[in-house]
């Protein structure tokens, strides 16, 4: 699944049987080179401006989210409520001294770092469509940018797969994890991390018309229209037992919305998962509610404000499921046996 290398090494000196060229021929090639590959890398970084957002250009298909300084933001908060919920941990699959990790939908890179600060042995690649990775990184770990949506080139390479916020992202999730299912080594984990769609709570009725429902509504059908769905997390388990993996195992957690509950642990999640959504409730709908629903930007910005509101009172005692999956692919496949 490597793209091809932006800095290709110059034409060999043609041999004996080519007719040579001219010294001005020769310069012009290289001049050429030089210039698709600096327009090549230029695109890339060439952001798409949609509603003083940028988003990515690179790919087969157009993300929902933004990739400008407050996404990242966003992303790295993100981040450090996962690790909390693990409570301190990056996965869950019991993989044991990974040599090759891949991160799918790397984003700011965040994940990729930890994970080769945590496995210095390792060679850790995080691919996405945005090249918004930092430069100053351990030196095991390297960042690409790649469509995990088009064919994948590597075929039982990797210890580790690692995807996390996928949804809303992937056509085809059972194909998608067919690529991950080649990409591993026999005996190789798949760890997958997806948000649920859907809040709730024990207490209030969060009725129709609850910015919570109206939210999760509106990138329910939009994400449908685009063949995206962004109601994934219940369903990882079976699309992975679909591709070809066993051992699989899924635990599910109810994270809180805020600080209500009880427990310190669960506080402290919970106001990281309120901070997450606050930041982040227009950065995951805006793009597709204006483009799919035809909502104007105002009336995105409004359900967005209502939103946060209802994120930010603690009474209303909201929660999240959250599902982590992990599967293993055999020691051999159907075939060999």
């Amino acid at each position: 699944m490597d793209v091809p290398d932006p800095n290709p090494p110059p034409n060999e000196p043609s041999d004996g049987g080519q007719p040579e060229q001219g010294d001005d021929d020769s310069a012009f090639e290289e001049e050429s080179q030089y210039t698709d590959t600096e327009s090549l890398r230029s695109s890339i970084f060439n952001f798409r401006k949609e509603h003083g957002r940028t988003y990515h250009v690179y790919g087969s298909t157009e993300h929902w989210g933004p990739n400008d300084d407050l996404a990242q933001e966003q992303q790295d908060i993100s981040h450090h409520m996962w690790s909390l919920m693990l409570r301190g941990e990056l996965y869950i699959a019991p993989v044991e001294n990974p040599h090759r990790i891949l991160d799918v939908g790397t984003g700011t890179g965040i994940w990729a770092i930890d994970c080769a600060e945590k496995h210095p042995e390792a060679s850790v690649k995080g691919i996405d469509l945005s090249p918004i990775q930092p430069s100053w990184v351990p030196p095991n770990v390297y960042f690409e940018i790649d469509d995990f949506n088009l064919a994948w080139v590597d075929s039982e390479k990797y210890d580790l797969i690692h995807h996390r916020e996928l949804l809303g992202s992937v056509p085809d999730w059972v194909e998608f994890y067919k690529k991950c299912f080649q990409a591993l080594k026999p005996g190789g984990w798949i760890d997958c991390a997806e948000p649920g769609l859907w809040f709730d709570s024990f207490y209030v009725d969060l009725g129709p018309d609850d910015p919570y429902k109206q939210w999760s509504n509106g990138l329910f059908e939009s994400g449908n229209q685009v063949g995206m769905s962004f109601d994934v997390g219940p369903f990882v388990k079976e699309w992975l037992e679909a591709a070809g993996f066993i051992n699989i195992r899924e635990k599910k957690f109810c994270c809180t919305v805020g600080k209500w509950s009880k427990d310190p642990w669960e506080r402290d999640v919970g106001s990281w998962n309120q901070l997450r959504l606050v930041r982040g409730v227009e950065d995951f709908c805006s793009r597709r509610f204006v483009n799919q629903l035809d909502w104007s930007i105002d009336e995105v910005e409004i359900l967005c404000a209502r939103l946060r509101q209802a994120v930010k009172n603690n009474t209303l005692k909201v929660h999240q499921w959250f599902f982590f999956v992990v599967g293993q692919k055999p020691m051999e496949s159907k075939e060999e046996a």
